[in-house]
């Protein structure tokens, strides 16, 4: 019983772990349009143009905070094969 409740912990902590890290993220440019003039961050693309407009977003976060994401990226992949999380293939 005891190594089950050390594994409940271990996956319970880095579980929160890696929720922090994936909700405490740097600010991202803001990127204005007419009807919408504070900008948005994300958002899910309805066509082919703002997907191209949200995949220069992320190109742009990316170079601006490689190192974050790159702890957020190695974070990710590690708590999925750890624990046997189904998926982690599709990261790389």
């Amino acid at each position: 019983m005891r190594p089950l409740l050390g594994l409940l912990l271990v996956f319970a902590g880095c579980t929160f772990a890696l929720y922090v890290l994936s909700t405490r993220l740097p600010r991202a440019p803001r990127r204005g349009s007419p009807e919408e003039p504070e900008g948005r961050l994300l958002w899910f693309p309805s066509d082919l143009a703002e997907l191209r407009e949200l995949s220069e977003v992320l190109r742009e976060y990316r170079k601006e905070h490689q190192a974050y994401v790159f702890l957020l990226f190695c974070s990710a992949y590690l708590y999925k094969q750890g624990f046997a999380i189904p998926g982690s293939s599709f990261l790389v």
